[in-house]
């Protein structure tokens, strides 16, 4: 029997966390440039490209209680605006999800169950606005409606006894409304536009989309200041000054870049920036005033980087622990998967000329990224162990192996253990993590070396042992995968280098690097590691290294299946 944390459920949770995503992308989006016009019935409008976004995600893959997870996933992201400190669009929207999925559970994924579904996802809004009637102002509200209905009655000629009718003819428009979206989104799915290079572009070697972990060491502090200023942009809007608004976004965006790859790599995206600006400067056209797509280009910016940083501070363990036992392990998870998914949702999303002139075609084309999305984020965790020289990294090595053993797992690839002689390095040892074999590797000084590193030179035995336990059929058994270590004879393409390339690109389990810490940058740009969780040997413990490794190694086996 599977669990709701791994197998089936947790891939259909990973699935919900691109389509919640797409769908927070659009509320960011299109809801900005909405309340930027003041158009009416603009909830009823974000309600229809959800529910369009939902049908379409449902064709793509046809899960049982992805809807409701959509929605609940999508619900949760939208707590960072400040709408949300009342919790009525977070409900609507899980609601929404929830409907959905209930007309699909009744008459099946199909153009009925759609249908069904949309019109009642739709619904919701209207029964929320009554209901929301009822709670603020009682029967009072009751009788107001009806003395209105009573009032409408007498100068438009309706029979005695139809006082309802006005309210199940609103209830029937929203309904046909609803069904309208979920048709959409039907031929949405069968129109998915042809995928760009730029959408079908997968994320360089090492980037994954769980677990992208800031330069500095986690803070709650700093989770908090993003949450605060991003919500503080949010309400506040047009209120604030533009050029004071352009300063915080600068700022603002210069730390972001400073303490967070993932936004550093996202900013230095000029093409996807000159777009925003010039959809932005096009709605202003529309609005009639350039300031109102300043407004809505800084606001663009300032909320695709504050997503990267919330993504990456949401690793935190200290966050982890507090927010798992409210929502569940696989929901925080999934959350955490939906944030870092985001700034590529947002950065994918095409200019508003071409949304009005193909909207379908686009809608399609939007949700036929969510495979390249979803690779993203099932990209296996890479984790780099670094430090000076004696402060314990092979150490490291083989205690998380050692635990993996015990754990009823299988460590595989190398790791080098040093030789000292009073207190200078002779030179290092081998070992097969997965037969505990032992060849010697490299020596001081070493003549005939088949290669040389600094003042090491390699042994031709030492190089085909490690070759042989990083070769795909040695790791294919593995449950986790070690390379001891990176330097300067991979830098230079040899060694390790090769063995290395084949598994970010080809494997599909957590990767332990080791790498010397004034060699770890040049390691991290070298193979495009901006992304992976940082060990430093001597201030992380042992135990939440292999917590994390054991977690990683743990989410792997469960998407598998």
């Amino acid at each position: 029997m599977k669990t709701e944390n791994g197998g089936k459920s947790g891939v259909v949770w990973r699935k919900a966390a691109v389509l919640g995503g797409i769908w927070a992308a659009s509320e960011i989006v299109l809801g900005s440039f909405l309340h930027n016009v003041r158009l009416p019935f603009s909830g009823e409008l974000l309600t229809a490209v959800g529910i369009a976004v939902l049908v379409a995600g449902h064709r793509l893959w046809p899960e049982r209680g992805l809807l409701w997870r959509t929605g609940l996933i999508c619900a949760a992201m939208k707590s960072v605006s400040p709408s949300a400190v009342i919790f009525g669009p977070m409900v609507a929207i899980f609601m929404e999800g929830l409907l959905a999925e209930a007309g699909v559970r009744l008459l099946g994924g199909n153009a009925a169950g759609y249908l069904l579904g949309g019109g009642l996802a739709m619904s919701w809004p209207l029964a929320h606005k009554a209901a929301e009637l009822l709670i603020f102002y009682g029967p009072g509200a009751v009788e107001l409606y009806l003395r209105g209905v009573g009032w409408l009655r007498a100068y438009s000629g309706f029979g005695p006894g139809n006082s309802w009718t006005p309210l199940l003819l609103m209830f029937a428009v929203y309904f046909l409304c609803g069904a309208a979206a979920a048709a959409a989104g039907m031929r949405a799915g069968k129109e998915k536009a042809p995928l760009t290079e730029r959408s079908a572009r997968r994320p360089p070697a090492g980037q994954r989309g769980s677990g992208a972990a800031p330069l500095g060491a986690y803070s709650v502090t700093a989770l908090m200041i993003h949450l605060l200023f991003v919500s503080a942009v949010m309400a506040a809007g047009r209120r604030i000054p533009l050029p004071a608004l352009s300063a915080a976004a600068g700022i603002y965006g210069t730390l972001c870049a400073r303490f967070y790859p993932r936004a550093g790599s996202l900013l230095k995206r000029a093409g996807i920036w000159a777009g925003v600006l010039a959809a932005s400067l096009l709605a202003g056209a529309l609005l009639g005033s350039a300031e109102a797509g300043l407004y809505m280009a800084l606001r663009a910016f300032t909320l695709t980087l504050a997503f990267a940083a919330i993504g990456s501070e949401l690793v935190n363990p200290a966050i982890r622990a507090r927010l798992e036992p409210l929502g569940g392990a696989v929901f925080f998870e999934t959350l955490q998967y939906a944030f870092n998914a985001l700034p590529a949702i947002l950065a994918g999303l095409p200019s508003g000329r071409e949304f009005a002139g193909r909207p379908l075609a686009v809608l399609g084309g939007t949700v036929a990224r969510a495979p390249f999305l979803l690779d993203a984020i099932l990209r296996p965790p890479v984790f780099i162990i670094t430090g000076a020289h004696g402060a314990g990294k092979s150490g490291l090595v083989l205690e998380l192996a050692l635990a993996l053993r015990a754990a009823g797992k299988k460590p595989g690839g190398i790791c080098a253990a040093g030789l000292w002689t009073d207190g200078l390095r002779t030179g290092f040892d081998l070992i097969d993590l997965a037969s505990d074999a032992r060849v010697p590797l490299c020596r001081r000084g070493l003549a005939g070396a088949a290669a040389t590193a600094g003042e090491f030179g390699f042994y031709p035995e030492g190089l085909a042992a490690g070759a042989s336990a990083l070769s795909p059929e040695k790791l294919s058994e593995a449950d986790a995968v070690f390379v001891d270590e990176i330097g300067f004879l991979e830098l230079a393409g040899g060694g390790w280098a090769a063995p290395l390339e084949r598994c970010l690109k080809d494997l599909r389990r957590p990767l332990v690097l080791v790498s010397r810490d004034y060699l770890l940058d040049k390691v991290r740009a070298r193979w495009g590691l901006d992304n992976a969780v940082i060990w430093r040997a001597g201030r992380i413990s042992a135990g939440t290294a292999v917590k994390d490794l054991e977690n990683a190694v743990n989410k792997m086996f469960c998407s598998s299946l």
